[in-house]
């Protein structure tokens, strides 16, 4: 029976190691932690990704969404689309400052003879 650290469930599972770690602490996934390592048995990590799978595929199945999926699919669109947008330099309600004017440099300098 062959046995899995955090990283390599992660690996297997093809998730982040924090998603993983998340998925252990929840109990979603069998694990014990030894120490201070995560060791999830090989069986164990593959009957979460077949009850996943099965689940998943029933869902669109029958074609119910979750809703947690449509918020953050409108979410994810309303990023996209303001970072398509044209950025604009000031936040709005502020009014443009006008520049400051410099002084005129004296006509015996060495700058001002340069130019």
């Amino acid at each position: 029976m062959r046995t899995f650290d955090l990283q390599e469930c992660a690996d297997f599972l093809k998730v982040d190691r924090t998603t993983a770690m998340k998925l252990a602490q929840q109990g979603d996934i069998v694990g014990a932690r030894i120490g201070r390592a995560w060791v999830f048995l090989e069986d164990d990590v593959v009957a979460f990704l077949r009850e996943q799978a099965q689940k998943q595929t029933l869902e669109r199945l029958e074609g119910r969404t979750n809703p947690d999926h449509e918020e953050t699919d409108r979410r994810t669109h309303a990023a996209i689309q303001r970072q398509l947008q044209p950025a604009t330099t000031r936040k709005p309600g502020r009014t443009a400052r006008a520049l400051p004017r410099l002084p005129d440099l004296p006509a015996n300098t060495p700058a001002a003879q340069a130019a």
